[in-house]
């Protein structure tokens, strides 16, 4: 069986989606997608429960792991977001932070409530720009 290329400019659907949006310039569906997503569970031992492009987790400690990524990014500056759950009441002194690495093959992500390093049951990040 040989294998090839197929190349295109515009993704168009048949049809089958409702409302106005009916194609999508493929560029825009590698520029403008996520490059990778994770989430996870910090306590306890701390797991990633589902990724993409996302691969070992390190648990450096209460409300700090370590995630490598499976394929590499172009450089360090690149874009993130995280989301934690709250373990206390949201009282406006919780501060939630990802802090980037300046690296292109891991993100160290730290969670802070009131000031002091917490875990929680649910945390996740999504990761754009390009890949290496």
């Amino acid at each position: 069986m040989a294998n090839g290329t197929i190349a295109f400019d515009t993704l168009q659907t048949s049809g089958q989606i409702t409302g106005t949006a009916k194609s999508v310039d493929t560029d825009y569906v590698v520029n403008g997608s996520a490059k990778g997503w994770v989430h996870g569970n910090m306590t306890g031992t701390a797991v990633v429960e589902e990724s993409f492009n996302f691969g070992s987790l390190t648990d450096a400690g209460t409300g700090n792991m370590q995630v490598a990524y499976t394929n590499n990014m172009a450089s360090a500056y690149y874009i993130f977001t995280t989301f934690f759950n709250n373990s206390v009441s949201n009282n406006g002194s919780n501060l939630k932070a990802a802090q980037p690495t300046l690296s292109t093959s891991q993100i160290d992500v730290l969670k802070f409530e009131n000031n002091a390093a917490t875990d929680c049951a649910i945390w996740g990040c999504a990761l754009h720009g390009d890949l290496a």
